[in-house]
């Protein structure tokens, strides 16, 4: 069973590296996000138009996974992460009508 996560991802602050460091790391992110989507981990996903930050639902194997594939990731030392647990509308449903049932 895979657990999906919402991630959103932001530099926070200046980040302590030149300018030039700071854009290759930003390729080499956007890299590995694309590598996550074709690898299944990331369902969908994208950058902030017009702005910064990163968006993506991760589908994984657990929490311990997410947090080991977000923290390889090379702006990960530069970013404010919010993660955020999600339950797939199937299971919400079936959860849902279970509640209804026990009710009458």
């Amino acid at each position: 069973m895979t657990v999906l996560f919402y991630f959103k991802g932001a530099t926070k602050g200046k980040p302590p590296v030149p300018p030039e460091q700071f854009y290759e790391l930003a390729v080499k992110q956007v890299e590995a996000l694309i590598d996550y989507k074709k690898r299944g981990k990331i369902l969908a996903g994208g950058i902030k138009a017009g702005g910064k930050g990163s968006y993506a639902i991760w589908d994984v194997d657990s929490i311990e996974e997410l947090h080991e594939l977000i923290s390889q990731m090379p702006m990960f030392p530069f970013s404010k992460i919010k993660i955020v647990p999600l339950i797939a509308y199937e299971h919400a449903l079936e959860s849902t009508k279970q509640m209804v049932a026990s009710k009458k």
